[in-house]
C-alpha cells in the first residue's frame, strides 16, 4: 500500500489481539489486490442509552473498513453485530466484514474486466479497452 494502514479504536479499549488480527487481514487483502492504495479500519463500541444497556448486557462491536483502490471508487463495508451473536468473539465480526470486503473487491474487478475488450493491432500489440 502507498499509504499506511489507519486503525482506530473508538469508544473501546485497544486490544492487541484484535489489532493484530485486523493487520493480518489487511495484509492478506493487500497480497491479493496489489492496486490497493490505502485502508482505514474503525472498530467501535457504540454508545447505548441506560435503558438499552440494562436490557442487553452485551455491547455491539461495529466495524468499518474503507479500501482505496487506484482508479476505482472507495470500497466501504460496515457491520455491527452483537457480541452475544458472535459468541463473545470479536474476531468473528472482523472475519465477517473482511470477507465482505474481499467479495466487493472481486466483484469490482470482475465488473471492470467484463466490460473490457482486447484488440490486436496490425503490428501485433494488444490493447485493452
Amino acid at each position: 500500500m502507498q499509504k499506511p494502514l489507519q486503525l482506530v479504536f473508538r469508544d473501546m479499549k485497544t486490544s492487541l489481539a484484535l489489532e493484530t488480527f485486523i493487520r493480518d487481514r489487511v495484509a492478506r487483502l493487500e497480497q491479493h489486490h496489489q492496486r490497493i492504495i490505502g485502508c482505514r479500519v474503525v472498530a467501535a463500541m457504540p454508545h447505548r442509552s441506560s435503558a438499552g444497556a440494562r436490557s442487553s448486557p452485551k455491547a455491539e462491536l461495529a466495524l468499518t473498513v474503507e479500501v482505496e483502490i487506484a482508479g476505482r471508487p472507495l470500497v466501504v463495508v460496515k457491520d455491527a453485530e452483537a457480541r452475544r451473536e458472535a459468541k463473545d468473539d470479536q474476531l468473528a465480526v472482523v472475519t465477517h466484514v473482511f470477507e465482505a470486503v474481499e467479495r466487493r473487491l472481486r466483484e469490482a474487478w470482475r465488473d471492470r474486466n467484463k466490460g473490457s475488450t482486447r484488440q490486436i493491432t496490425e503490428d501485433g500489440t494488444v490493447t485493452v479497452g
